[in-house]
């Protein structure tokens, strides 16, 4: 369960995608596990409809006691808003699951949005959650 009541804002500038119609208009395109873990799924959804965004990453802390996960009930602890295919706008962490490997659904700003650092940022990323539940 969450340790916030209903869903958290997510930052300015993040589509809503808890919301059905905004949803509608973001199509997945890929699914992986955050480095090969299935509790941290991350999914890659495309605009459909030709506007900003184009892309969005979400990675999501699936901790949740089942063999599911879901956009929309479990934590988002990370969201990349992507202008294009290779270009990162902005980059996102839920500052209590950086910190303390729980999701806060409080999120930061990343300085560095560059696609080079991206494979850094998830690596330290789950490095800190593995630190914490070993």
């Amino acid at each position: 369960m969450p340790a916030w009541a209903g869903q958290p804002a997510l930052p300015a500038g993040v589509p809503n995608i808890y919301d059905p119609e905004v949803r509608a208009h973001f199509g997945p395109v890929g699914a992986v596990n955050l480095r090969g873990n299935p509790d941290f799924p991350v999914l890659l959804l495309m605009n459909t409809t030709g506007t900003q965004p184009q892309a969005l990453l979400f990675g999501v802390d699936a901790r949740n006691g089942k063999a599911t996960w879901s956009l929309t009930t479990d934590p988002i602890i990370l969201i990349v808003v992507f202008s294009d295919e290779t270009t990162i706008q902005a980059v996102y962490v839920d500052t209590g699951f950086a910190e303390l490997g729980k999701a806060s659904g409080n999120y930061a700003a990343v300085d560095e949005m560059n696609s080079p650092t991206l494979p850094d940022l998830l690596r330290a990323v789950t490095e800190a959650v593995t630190q914490r539940y070993i």
